[in-house]
């Protein structure tokens, strides 16, 4: 803690530091600054003193020991932190010129960002305060940095005894007047005060304009100072803050969905509202209380010894009280208290009842339990009341049942006391008159709810008193307080003034009151005692905040009079701004209830933000120009043209509009700041205008993407799915049942649960849950006959048992011939029963009913094939699940077991079964042939079962239903009489009919086609409208369009009368259709479609004497009248919000679509505003033949914007087209939201202004929803890579901890690398377990039937998906592989056992069940020879090879379709081989688990095979050495070979002649120097390697080098030699770059790892961005025009070789290609790729913008933008090209620059566009990709809170929540908090295995946990239960004999064990363990070693051997 306190307290002194130091930029003479400046040296050097003792981490390992720490240092931040600190300014005393020594100063900013980073590193660190320490960190910086760099650009600081030099010349000082008339007066401080202004503004994107670049260096530093605004600010601030608040918004998003997950799911099954209500209370506690955060198994991750601790004070006290446990051994207690598990109750749930079989003691933590005897339920319960232990009113209390919180609230019967026993009775009476005598003293006592009505409301009420009190008094005080106001007090606004705040007052008052008496919702529940609510409330200091809200300082105000006394009034009066505080809890109150629309929540929590800080901001910025007087005549208010005489609001309005042009970063500049204090209070709104909308878009971003996160998870789960199906070549049918299976189960669970997973609120007690269960399925289950006669107990555990699926219409429920110990019952919906070949529909199920008996009770095959007829829920009861409960209830267990028994009631069951089966008619196709192998015989549909089929003889597998025809969807659903066939819904099939009888069901294709077309009609008739009323009033085209529009608007509603809707069902009758649409949305229709001009045409006739619509200004009243019909707009959230309701869809490119079309309207609405504001209807009965725009036929208000485009656009009025004007508009209203706002047109008129502020503001809101819309999006789709890529790391980590490196370490990061390219982050083994049985076995039996076929030997042949060859081995072959001689099942069965499984479709599909999919990359093991294995392996794809004894050569080799693995599947017996894969795999694995659950349903096949292994393990042993004997070993033999080989060349080469040899040699050698050459011309360059990464990188930065070079000589028509040669050399390595790119290795899709040249050189030759366009990109085209070198002059040739060398452009697109492939792999640094890709994206749009703008210049001349520059020379005109475009794409657009002409403006309206598109993107992007990133720790965190909370609520001690602090910290640095154990789940068997063998010790490796331990901490006690051996890798341990740890006998350091005797014994720890310093050891229990050395007899017989020395040791 020291050590974190002092680094906190160097952090904050370093940045006063690096600012004094800056500071010197403008005088470096100052005392002051130079006495801190030396002073904050000595605390930097204290700091350096101290980094030598203070330790560091490594790998995950802290190292605390002095010398490593001191060379760490001294290695690392050492010499930069001694360079920072060394005084380099003495140097100037020999060398005045060096007066800028002090910048090395500086360089403690780098030491300023590690301590943040470090900070943020830490687990319990509060994230807010790092990342405002950060932000504040960079903000000053920045400004600090660009003040300097302005100034400096036009003056040299004071230094040294020189004074200030600033040269007069054209600069930005030339444009205030203050400092270009009389520049020696101005002060220091106000240069500085000047240049921080303009920096500000520039970094926030205002620009007001009033300080801008006046020349070409001016130019390029406010270039500089922009895009290092867009990058600080934008890129890391922003981002940083929407990163921070989503991570702190994850949990509360994933319980809210979670919540209305449960809801949906209570509603839908109809669970009675009392357990709704139950269930909502409990999970409303565990939110309050825990952040949805449950007690149990919140600490099983601490260590066992620091666990019992915390558990032994936690029930300590309990411990006490239980007479039971007196006087046991402290080692008993703390072992028991491990045991105690935590649970909640709601008031009024029951614990239990009377003959209920419960082994729980329940102790009393918290609240009253009440015990109820025979009174008034006729049973013994316990209920939890409520939490709240009241001790004044026991009875009451007692007594009140549920959510009654007061006895007079419970409403008893009188005849409750009725033959009740004389005890009973008299018990009931004294109870009766006790609450008689209680009711005469309730009224003082009676508290509020505060779920009441009352107390909602009143809160409400509240909320807005007391908003609208701090809005008055702020705006008294900031606009009415000074000299000149008069007549505000005395005019009668005085007086509502003091009436409303009286009011106020009074009403704060009466809530101080209602506070008093309103109960707390507290852990023990609500607490109604009036003493303890006064505790509470004065607790929390609201009462002390309350009570000062309303302290009637007013009293002070009548010490003066007049005038005065109003203004002391105002200022006396501001403690009433204490309540801002009470308005922050209301809304985090509001945010915390689960009942609460978040959306809507934070969307009001974010208005009041926004409304209120321009409010305050507002007044600030007033006070600065109007404090004293009204408006001092150098004030921005004066120059304004604010007067006295205006109005008080109309100076509140303008100071808003500056405000808000301030805060939205539009800045116009028509309004800027004139004094120091102006330009600092201007700078301090600018940041809070960045501030405020940032948080916006973070609290957008935040909401959206917790909202969102489980559908992405669903839709990348169906997604993956989808891939899988698609891969393996699965019919579409399939897919759409998977797809509408999972749709389904969306819509029930929202991606919460799954049947056969936990169930959805399996976090509630368990009484609670049974309850649930009970009230879901109770009733049902005690109807179903078995079970009719168990008792309430039974069907309770029976209920929590069994599991609910639900099945589409058409789902295939369960098949004929599968075997299952399942019972179906049918809870809802209508089943059919087909026929075995699913071609005759024989029967149906209804609701209530069941089947499935064959298999639950006799484990038979199913009898019937089922399928779903409508929308079914299935209550599924599994026989092997309630073996458990059966136990329980022997009297069942009984019956049943009897039943079991009874052979004829299963005869029973199928003679009636084969009557239901009995056609009346069969065909001969359709026979059931017994005999028959299952042969593929191809599709067909069956007429009468109306479905699809895959017909496999035996074996059909349903392959989709027809659908229903809308005919007879209505014919069942109708309840009135059907209309004539001949009646037609629709002309032609598409437009409806002109009477409809019948209703439309809402899915027909037809009404869904019109639906589109209505979509399209509303988006035209809004379009139309608007230009009627903006522009084109007098076009009557458009009027005759309008009406035509509305015909089929009306056509629309008479439509909408018969479109059936969904209430429970399907409702189709024409009168509830009518009346439906009628209460829903028949006024909003009526109202956008009636057409409103009729109004008009009784003010104004249409007719005149020119005709009909004639009359323009009628025409354009008309046109004003018809605006309701932009109301047709809510049609565009309809239709997307259902493109975007199922799941399948695909929701981001439907998103995209939305906005797209969003931002259309919104810039065309605009636009119209923007005009017609300023441009209204002409007087009706005055002048209207002299227009201002005659083509137009408008008048527009005198001083508008309009009237000053003659001059800023040169617009000639009486020519001014439609176009013209509406260009302009476009470019004023672009300008305007999207931020830029460059000045050229603002508003003059005070309405106008108004109207801009709320468009303003909408911008930046819209702008801000879509940012945070893209990053909440990117933030879903990026977080299964972003788990993905955190696991990946915490392995890496891991490894490097455990000195794991090489070829391990980098073969297990590309074995996850690989892993992602396959499944993207998708467990394979997990992906289908969604699926109902039947679904998953036709998926399975498609893909695994040949796999099975071929491996166990049965006859059954499939359409072969791919092509492929089959391999046959040799016996040899077979036998050095270690495979079978042939299918195992023709070794082991008997033929009648083969012949029943080959006409057994069951077995193939229960076995395909069992089979899992791996992968495996090239060089991976498999398996190792004499390791144990129970899995049998089939290959799909890749090669195997199967490699000798010594594992050096390379026996054979298996392809796809073999497998392996056999004997060890069926005989358990150890590997025979070591196998390897050759290359990529992938593999099907099934175990011999897996197995044995398959065959155990054939008994006498189950009997046969355990028969072959018992024979086979009884001969293995005396075999496998005669085995091993005869095998020999090929790699001896060819080693053998070739060394007899070379010894007889080497004598042969001796005897041959001189001249002979000679020639050999020199022949030799040439052989092998081209050998050489060749081997060195097919080397390969490893991708990951970091000569590549260099090399490539490198190309990119030359590339777009040689892009700019290229696209910017001809621009500017200079051709610069160096560019030029540049260019050339640039060209040349392009050249040597096609060379190496043959020699680059790649990863294939599949993953594969292409190393051999051959392949790599192929594969470039035939990409598309490849070889070909590499050389169509890299050829030297000026090599093509060489013989016009003598032709033409030098000047006319350069330029042509400039233009020929364009095609060197489309080299760019390889960068880009580039940046996309970098962007998907795995092993990259994902946020650096992104930020890289960002600036090539920023750098390529800046540049390419400003050349396009630069052709503008060059083909207007003068008439263009470049007239306002005045500058002529190309490359300068370029220079400010790049100046407009940054200013323009970050906002900033100061105004110096604009466009003029059309073209220009249209060019500028979508650069803007594109812009703010390109921003608001890679801000998503960023965002997302921190938040994704952070995600781990961010959970980790939540975890460490929770325990914080919980040991705070049981009050643990201080020093040991401390401990545990500490502990988890340790194991975030150590692991991230990943256990190894779960960290290596998904890794290879046997790289597991050698992960776990290698490292600094060798690590037992079998089932293990990894155990970590602080200094001090004990690892275990004595008298502890021994749980098994320590084995210690890194630190100390102190042994002890004494519990407290005091006497050390011994100390073990790494290697050592501890315990070894607890692996073969069970008895208590005899010594006391403690950490001497940072301790890691691996655990290993007694049952993993047993279970380990189960596999192992022959070595667990020596270790017992061995051990028994040892036990006798101890």
């Amino acid at each position: 803690m020291c050590t974190y306190r002092w680094v906190a307290g160097f952090c904050i002194t370093v940045l006063p530091s690096i600012h004094s130091s800056e500071i010197l930029f403008f005088n470096s003479a100052i005392p002051v600054v130079v006495g801190i400046r030396y002073c904050l040296d000595v605390i930097f050097l204290l700091n350096i003193i101290s980094r030598f003792y203070i330790g560091y981490e490594s790998n995950g390992v802290v190292i605390i020991d002095s010398k490593p720490v001191q060379r760490k240092y001294l290695r690392t931040w050492f010499i930069m932190d001694l360079l920072a600190v060394l005084p380099f300014e003495t140097l100037r005393y020999a060398s005045p010129e060096l007066h800028f020594m002090h910048i090395n100063r500086c360089l403690r900013v780098l030491r300023l960002f590690d301590i943040i980073s470090s900070f943020g590193k830490e687990p319990d660190t509060n994230k807010i305060h790092v990342a405002v320490l950060n932000s504040f960190s960079i903000v000053v910086l920045s400004v600090q940095v660009s003040a300097c760099a302005w100034y400096n650009q036009v003056c040299i600081a004071a230094h040294g005894g020189h004074p200030r030099e600033c040269p007069k010349e054209e600069n930005w000082l030339q444009l205030l007047p203050e400092f270009s008339t009389n520049l020696t007066g101005v002060t220091d401080l106000e240069l500085y005060a000047t240049s921080l202004y303009w920096s500000a503004i520039t970094l926030c994107s205002v620009g007001y304009g009033d300080i801008h670049a006046m020349k070409i260096p001016e130019v390029m530093v406010a270039s500089l100072v922009m895009v290092l605004g867009l990058f600080a600010f934008i890129g890391v601030i922003a981002t940083g803050m929407s990163s921070i608040i989503s991570n702190l918004d994850a949990r509360r998003g994933r319980f809210c969905h979670r919540m209305e997950s449960i809801c949906l799911y209570m509603k839908q099954m109809g669970l009675p509202e009392e357990v709704q209500t139950w269930v909502h209370k409990y999970y409303y506690y565990l939110w309050t209380h825990r952040k949805g955060s449950v007690i149990a198994g919140l600490l099983d991750d601490l260590p066992f010894a620091l666990h019992s601790e915390i558990s032994s004070a936690c029930y300590k006290p309990l411990m006490k009280k239980t007479t039971l446990f007196h006087n046991t051994e402290d080692g008993f207690k703390r072992a028991l208290s491990l045991k105690f598990n935590t649970y909640t109750y709601s008031p009024g749930q029951i614990l239990a009842k009377p003959g209920e079989i419960n082994q729980n003691a329940y102790y009393i933590e918290h609240g009253v339990v009440q015990v109820h005897l025979n009174i008034l339920f006729n049973e013994i319960a316990r209920t939890a009341q409520k939490r709240l232990h009241n001790v004044k009113h026991p009875i009451r209390e007692a007594f009140a049942l549920g959510v009654a919180s007061n006895p007079q609230n419970v409403v008893f019967q009188k005849d409750l006391s009725v033959n009740l026993l004389p005890r009973d009775q008299k018990i009931f009476t004294l109870f009766m008159e006790y609450l008689a005598n209680q009711s005469h003293n309730s009224v003082w006592m009676t508290t509020i709810r505060p779920d009441g009505i009352f107390a909602q409301k009143w809160e409400v009420f509240m909320f807005w008193c007391i908003t609208i009190s701090i809005f008055i008094e702020t705006w008294v005080l900031f606009f009415t307080n000074n000299l000149d106001t008069k007549g505000f007090y005395n005019e009668g606004w005085g007086v509502f003034y003091l009436t409303i705040s009286s009011l106020v007052d009074v009403f704060a008052i009466i809530d101080i009151f209602v506070n008093l008496r309103t109960e707390v919702f507290t852990k023990d529940g609500y607490q109604a005692d009036i003493m303890g609510i006064f505790g509470n409330y004065r607790k929390s200091w609201n009462l002390y905040y309350d009570v000062l809200a309303v302290v009637p300082l007013d009293f002070f105000s009548f010490t003066t009079s007049g005038e005065a006394h109003w203004r002391v009034l105002g200022y006396v009066r501001w403690n009433r701004l204490i309540w801002i505080r009470k308005v922050c809890l209301f809304f985090d109150k509001k945010e915390n209830d689960m009942d609460k629309n978040l959306f809507e929540l934070r969307t009001a929590k974010c208005l009041f933000l926004l409304i209120f800080s321009v409010h305050c901001c507002s007044g600030v910025m007033y006070l600065t120009g109007c404090k004293d007087f009204r408006c001092d005549e150098e004030s921005w208010a004066w120059n304004t043209g604010l007067k006295a005489s205006h109005s008080n609001l109309y100076h509140y309005m303008i100071s808003v509009y500056w405000t808000t042009t301030s805060m939205t970063t539009i800045g116009y500049g028509d309004i800027v700041p004139s004094t120091m204090k102006e330009r600092l209070t201007a700078v301090f709104v600018c940041f809070i205008g960045l501030f405020v909308f940032n948080y916006i878009i973070s609290q957008v971003y935040a909401t959206l993407a917790s909202q969102n996160a489980a559908r992405v998870t669903f839709q990348n789960l169906l997604s993956a799915m989808t891939n899988f199906m698609e891969s393996h070549d699965l019919s579409v049918s399939l897919q759409t049942r998977v797809t509408e299976y999972m749709s389904l189960l969306w819509s029930k669970y929202k991606g919460q649960a799954y049947p056969g997973g936990q169930f959805l609120m399996h976090d509630l007690p368990i009484e609670l849950q049974q309850i649930v269960l009970m009230k879901e399925r109770g009733r049902f289950l005690s109807k179903i006959p078995y079970f009719e006669q168990a008792g309430q107990a039974f069907i309770r555990d029976l209920a929590s048992t069994s599991v609910m699926y639900f099945f589409p219409r058409g789902e295939i429920i369960q098949y004929s011939e599968t075997i299952t110990r399942e019972l179906f019952c049918i809870r809802r919906g209508t089943c059919q029963i087909l026929s075995d070949d699913l071609s005759e529909i024989v029967g149906l199920y209804g609701e209530g009913m069941y089947f499935g008996e064959a298999g639950f009770l006799f484990g038979k095959q199913a009898t019937m094939t089922v399928r779903a007829k409508t929308h079914c829920e299935i209550l599924v009861i599994d026989f092997d699940k309630i073996k458990s409960v059966l136990e329980r209830y022997p009297v069942i267990e009984s019956q049943i077991t009897e039943l079991q028994s009874t052979p004829e009631y299963y005869d029973t069951l199928l003679r009636s079964v084969e009557e239901i089966m009995k056609s009346e008619e069969q065909d001969d196709d359709t026979l059931k042939k017994k005999d028959a192998s299952l042969t593929y015989q191809g599709r067909r549909y069956a007429k009468k079962s109306k479905c699809y089929i895959e017909d496999f003889g035996n074996f059909p597998i349903y392959a989709g239903a027809e659908e229903e025809t809308v005919e007879e969807k209505l014919l069942k659903l109708s309840k009135t009489k059907r209309i004539p066939p001949t009646t037609r819904y629709f002309f032609f099939r598409s437009c409806p009919s002109v009477y409809i009888m019948g209703a439309i069901l809402p899915s027909n294709p037809l009404y869904i086609r019109w639906e589109c077309f209505r979509f399209v009609l509303a988006i035209t008739v809004s379009i139309n409208s608007s230009l009627l009323f903006a522009f084109l009033h007098y076009k009557k085209e458009l009027w005759i369009l309008s009406y035509i529009l509305g015909l089929f608007c009306w056509i629309d509603m008479y439509i909408r009368l018969h479109v059936a809707f969904y209430k429970d069902n399907l409702k189709v009758d024409t009168l509830e259709t009518a009346k439906h649409y009628v209460k829903t949305s028949f006024l909003i229709d009526l109202i956008s479609c009636f057409p409103w001009e009729v109004i008009g045409w009784m003010v104004v006739s249409p007719f005149d004497e020119n005709g009909f619509y004639s009359n323009s200004e009628a025409l354009h009243l008309y046109a004003y009248l018809r605006a309701p019909h932009l109301l047709q707009l809510y049609r565009i959230p309809l239709a997307f919000s259902f493109w975007q309701s199922g799941i399948a869809t695909e929701k981001t490119i439907v998103t995209f679509a939305k906005f797209f079309l969003y931002c259309v309207l919104f810039l065309h609405f605009s636009t119209c505003i923007v005009f017609a504001i300023v441009c209204p209807p002409a007087d009706l009965f005055g002048d209207t033949t002299n227009y201002l725009l005659p083509m137009v036929k408008h008048n527009c208000s005198s001083q508008s914007w309009v009237y000053h485009m003659d001059y800023t656009f040169n617009v000639v009025y009486e020519t001014a087209t439609f176009t013209e004007l509406y260009c302009i508009s476009l470019y004023f209203a672009t300008a305007t939201l999207s931020g830029v706002g460059y000045g050229d047109i603002h508003p003059y008129l005070t309405s106008m202004k108004i109207t801009m502020v709320f468009i303003m503001v909408s911008g930046a809101l819209y702008c801000g929803y879509v940012a945070g819309t893209f990053a909440a999006m990117l933030a879903n789709a990026d977080a299964t890579r972003a788990a993905f890529t955190e696991k990946k790391e915490s392995i890496q980590l891991f490894l490097k901890s455990q000195n794991i490196t090489g070829h391990l370490y980098h073969n297990t990061v590309n074995f996850y690398a690989f892993k992602w390219i396959r499944t993207k982050g998708i467990d394979q083994d997990t992906l289908f377990e969604y699926l109902p049985s039947s679904l998953l076995g036709d998926i399975s039996t498609i893909i695994y039937s040949d796999l099975i076929a071929k491996a166990f030997g049965l006859d059954i042949k499939r359409k072969q998906r791919r092509n492929s060859v089959a391999q046959h081995l040799s016996p040899l072959e077979r036998t050095l592989s270690g495979k079978l001689d042939g299918p195992f099942f023709h070794k082991i069965l008997r033929k009648e056992s083969v012949d029943q499984l080959e006409t057994d479709g069951g077995f193939i599909r229960l076995l395909a069940r069992q089979i899992r999919p791996c992968l495996y990359r090239a060089n991976d093991l498999i398996c190792k020879r004499n390791d144990f294995g129970s899995e049998m392996y089939f290959i799909e794809k890749g090669e195997v090879e199967v490699l000798s004894q010594d594992e050096l050569t390379v026996i054979i080799k298996l392809n796809a379709g073999q497998y392996f693995g056999e004997g060890s599947l069926l005989f358990a017996e150890p590997r025979a081989t070591t196998i390897r894969a050759a290359t990529n795999c992938d593999l099907y694995v099934l175990s011999k688990k897996s197995l044995d659950e398959t065959v155990k349903y054939y008994p006498d096949i189950c009997k046969q095979i355990k028969k072959a292994a018992e024979t086979k393990r009884e001969h293995f042993y005396g075999l496998h050495h005669l085995y091993m004997s005869y095998l020999f070993r090929p790699s001896d033999i060819k080693l053998y070979r070739t060394c007899m080989a070379e010894e007889e060349n080497k004598a042969k080469f001796k005897d041959f002649p001189f001249h002979v040899r000679i020639k050999t040699s020199i022949t030799q050698f040439l052989i092998s120097f081209l050998l050489n050459v060749i081997r060195i011309h097919n080397t390969t360059i490893n991708p990951e390697s970091t000569v590549r990464v260099v090399y490539q990188y490198t190309s990119c930065l030359l590339i777009i080098i040689l892009f700019w070079a290229i696209t910017y000589m001809p621009s500017v028509f200079n051709l610069d030699r160096g560019i030029f040669l540049l260019t050339m050399i640039i060209e040349y390595i392009q050249m040597i770059e096609i060379i190496l790119k043959f020699h680059i290795c790649f990863y294939d899709e599949s993953g594969s790892y292409i190393s051999d040249y051959r392949s790599v050189s192929l594969s470039y030759m035939t990409r598309k961005v490849g070889y070909i366009y590499d050389v169509i990109c890299s050829f030297p085209y000026a090599f093509t025009i060489l013989h016009l070198m003598n032709q033409v002059s030098p000047a006319t040739f350069l330029p042509i070789i400039v233009y020929v060398r364009t095609f060197h452009l489309l080299r760019i697109l390889t960068v880009l290609v580039f940046m996309h492939k970098e962007e998907q792999s795995i092993i990259t640094n994902l946020l650096a790729i992104r930020i890289i890709k960002y600036l090539v994206h920023a750098i390529l749009f800046v540049h390419c913008t400003a050349v396009l703008f630069l052709l503008f210049a060059l083909h207007g001349g003068f008439n263009s933008w470049v007239v306002n520059t005045e500058v002529f020379y190309l490359p300068d005109i370029y220079t400010y090209s790049v100046y407009w475009t940054l200013a323009t794409y970050t906002t900033t657009g100061y105004g110096d620059i604009r466009a003029v002409t059309y073209r220009e403006l249209l060019f500028s309206v979508l650069i803007m566009i594109l812009s703010k598109m390109q921003v608001s993107y890679n801000m998503g992007l960023l965002s997302s990709t921190q938040t994704n990133k952070q995600s781990l720790q961010v959970a980790y965190e939540e975890k460490l809170q929770a325990v914080q909370n919980y040991m705070m609520d049981e009050n643990i001690p201080s020093a040991l929540q401390n401990r545990v602090i500490r502990f988890y910290n340790y194991r975030w640095t150590r692991t991230k908090g990943i256990d190894s154990e779960e960290l290596f789940k998904d890794t290879p068997h046997c790289m597991k295995v050698e992960i776990f063998s290698s490292g600094e010790q060798c690590i037992l490796f079998g089932i293990h946990a990894e155990m970590r331990s602080l200094l001090g901490e004990y690892i275990n006690r004595r008298g502890d239960s021994g749980r098994g051996m320590l084995l210690i890798l890194i630190g100390k341990v102190k042994l002890c004999s004494w519990r407290t740890g005091k006497e050390a006998i011994e100390y073990l350091t790494t290697g050592a064990a501890l315990g070894v005797d607890l692996l073969l014994k069970s008895k208590l720890c005899r010594y006391t363990a403690i950490a001497d310093n940072y301790v890691d050891i691996f655990f290993l229990s007694k049952e993993h070693f047993e279970e380990v050395g189960s596999y192992y007899p022959d070595v667990m017989n020596k270790l017992l051997k061995r051990a028994s020395n040892v036990i006798n040791m101890y």
